[in-house]
């Protein structure tokens, strides 16, 4: 009873301050924007002589439809540290806690209601974002991808691993430490990843210690590796056996879907770091 109290009095809060509601409105204004640019882009277009309309449609739906994703990956992303740096630390900081915690309320509940609310908060702007895009480019092109459901469930799960991280780190650390953190660790991930791609290239016989690196990387931060699985979700099934065959990949996309294994490994991010934080929580002085 007392994590769904925090939680909604932590809804309230992240309402009051408006920052979710400005991001929400500014986001749905994106969209509008993206949806007159790309019927324009779409109405526009010189198609080839000898092309299906409704084929090049469907192939230019498929085209944008990745790194449009990649956009939302990294807009809910970066709103989930904004937004949660200060979990905990905030309101230790603004000695918040002193009034709250000698209530009928025990420690575990407050760590428990905050994370629940962000995560509801986080995955609906993600799926918000993620349903918005995709039903434009369906609207316009007619492309819908067959695994949208499991990208977004990877998507979602990259959120909530952020979360996980800035709730532990923010029962440790000041507020701007946390979001420092949580930040360092989410650019590091994508900027070593490319790093791996390039040496693929430069490199090819240091493949097993790139690949070697690339796993170390994705244990520590699976944020990245959990997109290239919603790329390959995303990518028709047709262009994933052409790129399989040529072995031809990128920073964006993968050609093989991601390992059940570091699924798991994301999950238990997700239930042991809240865990740890309440361990720390409850013996941290207020």
């Amino acid at each position: 009873m007392g994590l769904l109290l925090i939680a909604r009095f932590t809804l309230h809060e992240a309402i009051r301050r408006r920052l979710f509601l400005a991001v929400l409105l500014l986001s749905i204004l994106m969209l509008i924007g993206f949806a007159l640019l790309f019927h324009y882009m779409v109405n526009h277009s010189h198609i080839p002589y000898g092309i299906d309309p409704h084929l090049y449609n469907i192939a230019l739906g498929a085209f944008v439809t990745v790194p449009i994703m990649w956009f939302v990956y990294l807009l809910s992303s970066l709103l989930t540290i904004i937004m949660c740096a200060g979990i905990i630390s905030s309101e230790v900081e603004a000695g918040t806690f002193v009034i709250t915690v000698p209530k009928p309320l025990h420690r575990f509940e407050i760590v428990a209601g905050k994370w629940l609310c962000y995560a509801l908060l986080s995955c609906a702007y993600t799926a918000l974002l993620f349903f918005g895009f995709t039903s434009i480019i369906y609207w316009l092109t007619g492309f819908w991808s067959d695994g949208v459901f499991n990208a977004l469930g990877l998507l979602e799960l990259g959120v909530l691993v952020l979360l996980s991280i800035l709730t532990f780190s923010s029962t440790l650390v000041p507020t701007a430490v946390s979001g420092v953190i949580a930040l360092v660790l989410f650019i590091s991930a994508q900027a070593m990843n490319l790093i791996a791609y390039l040496m693929h290239f430069l490199a090819p016989d240091k493949e097993g210690s790139i690949q070697s690196i690339s796993t170390i990387i994705n244990l520590i931060m699976p944020t990245d590796a959990l997109w290239h699985g919603a790329s390959y979700y995303l990518t028709p099934t047709a262009l994933l056996n052409i790129l399989d065959q040529i072995n031809l990949n990128s920073p964006l996309t993968a050609t093989q879907s991601i390992p059940g294994a570091l699924i798991v490994w994301a999950i238990g991010y997700c239930l042991l770091l809240p865990l740890g934080a309440i361990w720390f929580f409850q013996r941290r002085d207020l």
